[in-house]
């Protein structure tokens, strides 16, 4: 029975910030490297056999997964489509930028809604190709699956696997280096097991 653990990559100097990253490759900070290694501790009793793990391209989930798996017997592999949600021209402002620059999508947005301007990747597309990649991975490997992704791309493939309204908050985002456990269900589909699971509290000076 393969369960599916998916994972956020640990804290970088934008996520500190507020600043949001999207496509932009933001590496982690010393902050992210010491959630990544406290991750690995409550995620690793967890898992059963040689799981699999699969990372977003982007450079702090790959060295998310790279601390994760150490020297542990695992195969570590990479896939484009856990990459974080396109976020267009908002890439890199915080909250306050984006509201005074962008006051009514910025509270679309708030509400769990989404904005409209070019640049931006919906909900669907982001749902689209995170599931994708779970699906296939999925009917390769017979066990344990850890993915690491991100916020945005990690919350909208969490609610399509467990066929929840992709608008609105009807979960809560994963924490920088927690994790959240997905495990077949008797009728079908996936049941949400666990969620932000060892999102550790860890502050490192840079």
């Amino acid at each position: 029975m393969t369960r599916v653990f998916l994972v956020r990559h640990g804290q970088t100097d934008w996520n500190r910030e507020g600043r949001l990253q999207g496509s932009t490759d933001i590496p982690l900070n010393a902050t992210g490297r010491a959630q990544a290694r406290a991750a690995a501790s409550s995620l690793w009793p967890a898992l059963e056999g040689e799981p699999v793990v699969v990372s977003s391209v982007l450079g702090r989930a790959v060295e998310t997964a790279r601390i994760l798996v150490g020297d542990r017997p695992a195969s570590l592999h990479q896939d484009a489509r856990l990459g974080e949600r396109r976020y267009g021209p908002w890439e890199g402002l915080d909250a306050h930028e984006r509201a005074s620059r962008f006051p009514d999508d910025h509270a679309a947005w708030k509400a769990g809604y989404e904005p409209d301007f070019d640049g931006y990747e919906t909900h669907a597309e982001v749902a689209a190709r995170t599931v994708a990649a779970v699906d296939e991975w999925v009917a390769r490997v017979p066990g344990d699956l850890v993915l690491v992704a991100h916020g945005s791309s990690g919350r909208m493939l969490l609610l399509a696997m467990l066929g929840l309204p992709l608008e609105g908050r009807t979960l809560g985002s994963l924490h920088n280096a927690a994790w959240s456990r997905l495990v077949p269900s008797a009728a079908g589909g996936w049941s949400l097991e666990s969620h932000n699971v060892g999102a550790p509290a860890v502050e490192v000076a840079s």
